[in-house]
């Protein structure tokens, strides 16, 4: 009976540790005009980088932190940073005005970070693409090592055997043609795959510099 308080109370008081725990915040940020990249606690943000949220979005606020600093992006506008001071309520909203830009220099330096961004996703998208034939490639190449290893068995029985005629005889030399032409159709699957997928890998490597 005191085993079943004890649990029922250390469950209670759980209950309350959980319930009392602060719920997450949130900022939510839209533009004028609408749609544009935030960067979230960057003090110098790279936008030639994913943003950490697309606007109009919301932003998780870590917990205990009283400010949020973002960095707003959008062609032809001026870069934005604002620190926002969160209010109590579970969910602050926040409207912000974009500048237009006239500067030929910043918007040119904008189109290079967003060609640049374009290009380390492609890069990204390489990299995931080369592991398809890569790991075909590992899978031809332990096909290849079985049926070699298998071909070398039948190699060795025919090798011993004292008798060079017969259904048995066919059947090795036979099993022994069949597994050395598998051997050397997964060999050829697998370098020329590896060859694909260290291709693309490059290719993806390079591209997300």
């Amino acid at each position: 009976m005191r085993a079943s308080i004890l649990t029922i109370s250390l469950l209670f008081f759980c209950a309350i540790a959980v319930c009392a725990q602060e719920a997450p915040k949130y900022l939510h940020i839209s533009t004028n005009p609408s749609y544009a990249d935030a960067y979230v606690n960057e003090t110098r943000a790279s936008i030639a980088s994913n943003p950490d949220v697309a606007l109009p979005g919301y932003i998780r606020v870590p917990e205990g932190e009283p400010n949020v600093l973002v960095t707003i992006f959008k062609p032809g506008y001026k870069d934005t940073t604002i620190s926002v001071k969160i209010s109590q309520a579970d969910t602050s909203y926040l409207i912000v005005a974009l500048t237009p830009s006239y500067d030929d220099e910043l918007l040119q330096s904008q189109q290079k970070s967003l060609m640049r961004r374009a290009r380390r996703n492609m890069g990204h998208k390489f990299i995931f693409a080369s592991a398809v034939p890569l790991i075909a490639s590992g899978i031809a190449a332990i096909v290849a090592h079985s049926e070699i290893k298998q071909a070398n068995e039948r190699k060795e029985s025919i090798e011993k055997s004292l008798i060079r005629h017969g259904e048995e005889y066919e059947f090795n030399i036979e099993s022994f043609n069949d597994h050395r032409d598998r051997a050397t159709t997964s060999k050829s699957v697998s370098i020329g795959t590896a060859v694909g997928g260290a291709i693309l890998l490059g290719f993806g490597i390079v591209l997300s510099f």
